[in-house]
């Protein structure tokens, strides 16, 4: 995974984290955000807040750096006995596309930089909280208000490569890769290609190779 960065305002967070033992979820809940907006946000602003990345559903972006204290779950109060920004990453995920439906693809790939996270400091999946466990904030909104979206994010945390090869679906066209959106668009422009209605695609990667194929092939010019 491709991690780009852009440092935040110094201003924005603290010290040296002591030890790194949770991560946080969080959302950006502004419609059609992107990750790179958010970091320069950050870099910008006075804000008195931060986190350590940010993801939609084509790139990773690092603010605070790894090592730092990013101001991302402090309250007065908590829920969670341990989970603090001293010992805790936070990843907040561009959730809500610009009709503010959940971008799944944004999901997706928070939960490869997750995994990635876990792995890198030995983190267990049931250290990995939502901003809502650690604080009682309702965020990320959508995996409050859908604990079964939270679930499945989970359930991407601990799969094999090829189950989550296998589980890969593109529910709308913004959420499929650029390299198969020209294809995809061309074949919905012709009509060949509707869906389940109200725009939900939902085509495995698989499919999606094989209607490229053809489309280099030529199948889809007439």
């Amino acid at each position: 995974m491709t991690i780009q960065t852009k440092q935040c305002n110094r201003v924005n967070y603290g010290g040296t984290r002591a030890a790194t033992r949770y991560i946080v979820v969080h959302y950006t809940s502004n419609r059609g955000d992107t990750a790179k907006n958010n970091v320069d946000y950050f870099a910008r602003e006075n804000v008195g807040a931060s986190a350590h990345f940010f993801v939609d559903e084509k790139e990773t972006w690092s603010s605070v750096p790894e090592a730092g204290v990013a101001w991302h779950c402090g309250a007065k109060s908590y829920r969670h006995p341990e989970c603090r920004n001293s010992n805790a990453l936070g990843v907040e995920i561009c959730m809500n596309d610009k009709k503010g439906k959940v971008h799944q693809a944004s999901i997706d790939r928070a939960a490869l930089l997750v995994r990635a996270l876990m792995a890198k400091y030995d983190i267990p999946v049931d250290r990995v909280l939502r901003h809502y466990d650690v604080t009682g904030k309702h965020c990320p909104g959508p995996m409050v208000d859908d604990p079964a979206l939270w679930t499945a994010f989970r359930a991407k945390l601990t799969q094999t490569e090829q189950e989550e090869k296998d589980d890969m679906r593109y529910k709308y066209y913004d959420d499929m890769p650029d390299w198969a959106q020209p294809t995809v668009k061309k074949l919905m422009d012709k009509g060949y290609l509707k869906g389940e209605g109200d725009g939900v695609l939902n085509l495995s990667e698989d499919t999606l190779k094989v209607l490229v194929v053809c489309d280099r092939a030529g199948l889809y010019k007439a």
